[in-house]
């Protein structure tokens, strides 16, 4: 009588190729310390409004030793592009895009919205058990207040869904 083989538990690795993108970078994220609040479409997601991304945008506070915490939480993903990063990038820049598995866009601020500003407010998800931080609905709003026909319409969308 032929025995089946037990099937191993899956490595760490091949869980984290599972999770979905938002999933994927706050575990890294969060396994090193960092701090930051997911913006941009992905937050608009968790409020309700669908509409579709590629990449994963975070806000983050200015602060030297979190953005190194920040680069080495994402030098883990698969091409290691923030490998190349160094913390003082994301003070000299509006915005770093890392292009790598999962495109992240960190930045310092989010329109007219800094991280010490929209902390307080900040809600949590859980995603495949990764505990995701992002901007509250108002905030989320605040930071779409720019010139970007995108921007213009997530606002339209977004004031529906708070009643505003």
């Amino acid at each position: 009588m032929a025995r089946r083989a037990k099937k191993s538990a899956p490595l760490a690795t091949e869980l984290m190729d599972e999770l979905t993108p938002i999933a994927r970078v706050c575990s890294l994220l969060n396994r090193h310390g960092a701090r930051y609040l997911v913006v941009g479409a992905r937050a608009c997601i968790l409020h309700g409004y669908i509409r579709t991304t590629e990449d994963v945008d975070i806000l983050v506070p200015e602060d030297l030793e979190n953005h190194a915490r920040i680069i080495a939480a994402l030098s883990e993903l698969e091409d290691h592009a923030a490998a190349e990063l160094a913390p003082q990038d994301f003070v000299e820049n509006v915005v770093v895009k890392i292009a790598d598995e999962v495109e992240v866009d960190v930045s310092t601020r989010a329109w007219k919205v800094t991280y010490n500003a929209a902390i307080g407010r900040a809600l949590k998800a859980d995603i495949q058990g990764v505990a995701v931080p992002y901007a509250d609905l108002q905030t989320l709003i605040e930071t779409k207040l720019t010139y970007r026909d995108q921007d213009r319409v997530d606002v339209v969308h977004l004031k529906k869904l708070g009643g505003f």
